[in-house]
């Protein structure tokens, strides 16, 4: 039986589309200049890196304030962005503590995440919040998976997770977590409906 469901957070509770314009605005820059920057050293930055090893090559790249008080703020800026849910996905959160299952999200993040997603509304519908940088490892890695299974305290096997990169599904299914890959939240409902988590609603006469 499944006693947990871990959500990956970013492009599977949240897709926000306004993230690029909306940090390129607060750096008045255009999106075009900021989106082939935004991703390089992103694997660095989700294992621990601090923000200035991120956002200062960003900025500089940019010709804007390198100053520790405004990369602070751009960080915040961006990661919390990445803390909008979407209704449905935020419904599915609750369900399924609703169950009777530990619900956990397993971010690939920085450290900005923690500080964001501690204030976010739905963080009261989470029993574990796994931010990698606070780990120093990132998915695919299987080590964050046997992190999250010890601090869970549950077999691999009754772990349900879903995410949106193949790469991280498998590797989740390698450690014996029960693993689905993200389509749509109507997909991951039905999924988790088909492991027992969540009963299947009635059709309506």
């Amino acid at each position: 039986m499944i006693q947990a469901v871990v959500f990956d957070l970013g492009e599977v509770l949240a897709s926000p589309p306004d993230l690029l314009p909306m940090i390129a605005e607060h750096l008045v820059v255009p999106v075009d200049d900021l989106a082939p920057l935004y991703w390089v050293g992103r694997d660095a930055y989700d294992t621990g890196a601090d923000d200035a090893a991120y956002w200062a090559p960003l900025l500089e790249a940019l010709d804007r304030p390198t100053d520790a008080e405004f990369m602070d703020e751009i960080a915040l800026l961006d990661a919390g962005i990445w803390t909008g849910l979407r209704p449905d996905a935020r419904q599915l959160l609750r369900d399924c503590r609703r169950a009777g299952r530990q619900v956990a999200v397993l971010s690939n993040s920085p450290h900005a995440m923690q500080v964001m997603a501690d204030r976010a509304p739905w963080r009261e519908d989470l029993d574990r919040l796994f931010i990698s940088a606070s780990y120093g490892v990132v998915k695919p890695d299987p080590e964050i998976y046997r992190l999250v299974t010890a601090d869970l305290r549950l077999p691999a096997e009754r772990i349900a997770f879903v995410d949106d990169r193949i790469a991280n599904v498998e590797a989740a299914a390698a450690e014996g977590w029960q693993a689905h890959l993200f389509v749509s939240d109507d997909d991951t409902r039905a999924w988790l409906e088909g492991l027992g988590v969540l009963q299947r609603a009635e059709p309506q006469p």
